[in-house]
């Protein structure tokens, strides 16, 4: 009898297990980690950044996946794979900054930290290397692009969106500019649309445009990007 009741208590323990698992797998989770000496770096143009993400859930990319794209970036006829790769947004970028700042983050409030937690567990950072995120100027980058993939901004600093750590004192989404002792405030205007983040300190900010052949307008500066990966039903 003593077997069996032992027996019960693991059925029903699996039971649970296997109940907490598939509720779940019903939520949408996110996930974002870059590992030290894993950033790579490359002259290209946004709109090729953007699009080389959303491919690797193409059939024989990286994610080993069959998606099929509209020409917007969105999976072809609404069809989810419930899997969504995308280049780092504006306000995605924002939540990892915030959270280096945040009682779980770096200690430090050094401009060259290179962890969000201070040691290698956390998102690791690239100072030598602008990070260029999907935001800018609206309808002035990533033309043919759905919008679910880039944040948009005005030229003026009230455009601050809300979690993207990008606004100060007085805009009405209020930010963190020129935290961590950043060094570099710039903000996106038509000639310069794109938003580049960090390299001066995980909360710096900066624009600039991109010549057709990828190259910085003002130098030959290789940018970074991150991909995010988005798992749960009908993303």
């Amino acid at each position: 009898m003593k077997k069996k009741k032992i027996l019960k208590q693991i059925l029903s323990i699996l039971l649970i297990a296997l109940m907490l698992l598939i509720i779940n797998s019903e939520e949408v989770n996110a996930t974002l980690q870059a590992n030290l000496n894993t950033h790579y770096t490359k002259i290209d143009l946004p709109e090729s950044w953007i699009k080389s993400f959303r491919e690797m859930e193409k059939p024989g990319q990286a994610m080993g996946l069959s998606e099929e794209l509209e020409e917007d970036l969105t999976s072809k006829d609404n069809i989810s794979n419930n899997i969504d790769v995308h280049m780092m947004k504006s306000t995605e970028y924002g939540a990892i900054a915030i959270l280096s700042s945040s009682g779980y983050g770096n200690p430090s409030n050094e401009q060259a930290i290179t962890s969000t937690t201070g040691n290698t567990t956390g998102v690791m950072l690239n100072i030598d290397y602008w990070e260029l995120v999907a935001g800018g100027i609206e309808n002035n980058i990533f033309s043919g692009t759905n919008l679910k993939y880039y944040d948009t901004y005005s030229q003026n600093r009230a455009s601050a969106r809300v979690g993207d750590a990008l606004g100060n004192a007085i805009t009405e989404n209020t930010g963190c500019t020129m935290w961590h002792n950043a060094i570099f405030d710039g903000w996106v205007e038509n000639q310069y649309p794109y938003f580049m983040r960090g390299r001066t300190g995980i909360f710096a900010k900066g624009h600039n445009r991109f010549n057709d052949n990828g190259t910085l307008a003002s130098s030959e500066r290789q940018t970074y990007c991150r991909g995010v990966a988005i798992s749960g039903t009908g993303v």
